[in-house]
């Protein structure tokens, strides 16, 4: 098949016009597989989230192996008291995430739950190992629970009514939490050593 155009001009265009068709193809097909994929799309739906594989350095550590003292609030506190983690506290520690393995106030599960004490070791060591003295909350982004209800903002501080206010609080964010004229109260209260 052979096809002649006369006018240049016309050819141009023509040429033009297939080379627009074919780019447009190419987006168009570019977009359908990012959708698939779960990336994002022309109209304007949110990625998905891609599954990001866990590294080990990552894995919370247990049975006798626990995070470093410089990501345990409590035992960075009980070093300025010239406090030391008991060698019993990582079982324990990991008994107790299995009785009670979600934080008590929103129900998180998994990377970046801890044990709380309710009343802080550093304060009353003898209390460190006691079961009726820990409570499971989280310190993730958005939440912190362990921060905002176990210590009142404060990491050298304590929440006396920590268990009631897990009740208190179930559900809420960080910003709510610190929104709330009660907590807010609670932290001008505060127990300081």
């Amino acid at each position: 098949m052979h096809i002649s155009v006369g006018d240049p001009f016309l050819a141009a265009a023509l040429v033009i016009v297939v080379l627009l068709i074919f780019v447009l193809a190419f987006i168009n097909i570019g977009q359908y597989t990012r959708r698939r994929r779960g990336g994002s799309s022309a109209r304007g739906h949110a990625p998905a989230r891609k599954h990001t594989p866990i590294k080990k350095k990552d894995i919370p550590k247990v049975n006798g192996r626990i995070p470093s003292w410089q990501k345990d609030p409590g035992a960075r506190i009980a070093n300025q008291y010239g406090k030391a983690r008991s060698p019993e506290w990582p079982r324990v520690a990991h008994e107790h995430l299995s009785h009670e393995p979600a934080c008590v106030v929103c129900g998180h599960r998994g990377k970046g739950l801890q044990v709380h004490h309710i009343k802080p070791f550093h304060l009353y060591p003898e209390l460190e190992l006691d079961p009726n003295n820990l409570i499971t909350l989280c310190e993730i982004k958005g939440r912190t629970h362990h921060l905002l209800i176990g210590h009142l903002d404060d990491w050298e501080s304590y929440n006396k009514s920590v268990r009631g206010d897990t009740k208190r609080y179930s559900n809420q964010s960080a910003t709510a939490i610190k929104a709330n004229p009660t907590w807010r109260k609670e932290v001008a209260q505060r127990p300081m050593p």
